[in-house]
């Protein structure tokens, strides 16, 4: 009923990921300082309970006419989408 295997392949995965965190929180610093070169964090890392930054240029609201933009451009998607990838309804 219990397969050999699966514990051994479980066991594996916790001692990996175990391993990863530990390497992870050792090097911290540095995996930081490489993930703010490659451009994945602006002001650097958030921090562990801060709430993320807004993005520069960012606005609280938009307004109506942008609102409305928007909806049109996802009604056309969406209209494209299933022109695309719906079948016909008498099956052909």
């Amino acid at each position: 009923m219990f397969d050999k295997n699966l514990l051994i392949g479980f066991l594996a995965g916790a001692a990996v990921g175990a391993l990863g965190f530990k390497f992870y929180n050792e090097h911290k610093d540095e995996i930081g300082e490489r993930l703010n070169k490659a451009g994945f964090f602006k002001d650097g890392p958030a921090e562990e309970g801060a709430a993320a930054a807004p993005a520069e240029g960012a606005k609280d609201e938009l307004s109506l006419e942008e609102l409305m933009a928007q909806k049109e451009r996802l009604e056309d998607l969406i209209a494209e989408y299933q022109s695309r990838y719906s079948t016909p309804a008498n099956g052909q």
